[in-house]
């Protein structure tokens, strides 16, 4: 592992600069994002039992969307312009090549979510008041969750001619399971409970990003082949 550590970190700052230059990926994952949050707010109850568990419901619905469309526009960005034939051939181990774009990803869907979960509790009107660090560490552990998941799709689906359709087609149901937890500790959170009262949710979460950490890092390199 240690021995991808520099590669990784290699790749993944060139994609960070990249970005920088671009914006392409932070701003079609923040405007995808937000326009959902927005749009939702005008249909949203205001009072009412169980409107904190649709709020999680419509939040981690708009994260999912918003972090595979950001994904599959990192590798077709990478596709189009042939740099993934280069990573393939160069000596970097394709384990760091994953782990590079993992972190990457993470970065653009972490930044549009700091900007879009403050807009999110006030449009709907949400108070997690004593929730908030089981909601902060529900986010992270979710999204860390749904972008392993999907780097390793986003990956596969690159090769594909219709790589916009299929990454959604193959990712959602793999993410279904990080999908409830995720939910479901983001709903006990905004009803303002402590991190203990959701701590079998997030125990599945850890236990799913491991999992799928594992296979990822395990299959990558085949991933890759033409």
């Amino acid at each position: 592992m240690s021995g991808w550590l520099r590669p990784a970190i290699l790749v993944a700052s060139k994609d960070l600069r990249v970005e920088m230059r671009t914006k392409n990926v932070v701003t079609a994952v923040g405007l995808f994002a937000l326009l959902v949050v927005v749009v939702a707010s005008f249909a949203f109850p205001t009072s009412g039992q169980g409107r904190e568990g649709v709020a999680a419901g419509m939040l981690w619905m708009a994260f999912l969307f918003a972090s595979l469309l950001g994904m599959g526009r990192s590798f077709a960005q990478e596709r189009e312009e042939s740099c993934i034939e280069g990573l393939v051939a160069s000596p970097v181990p394709r384990e760091a090549i994953f782990l590079g774009k993992l972190i990457s990803n993470l970065a653009f869907t972490g930044a549009a979510e700091i900007a879009i979960l403050p807009v999110f509790l006030v449009l709907l009107q949400l108070q997690p008041g004593a929730g908030l660090p089981l909601l902060l560490l529900a986010v992270a552990l979710g999204t860390l969750a749904l972008v392993t998941v999907g780097t390793l799709l986003a990956g596969m689906a690159v090769q594909t001619r219709a790589r916009e359709a299929i990454l959604p087609l193959i990712a959602i149901p793999v993410t279904v399971p990080a999908m409830i937890a995720s939910v479901q500790a983001t709903s006990a959170a905004l009803n303002g409970k402590p991190v203990g009262a959701a701590g079998s949710w997030l125990l599945l979460l850890v236990a799913y990003e491991a999992i799928f950490l594992l296979v990822a890092l395990a299959t990558f390199p085949y991933v890759l082949e033409e």
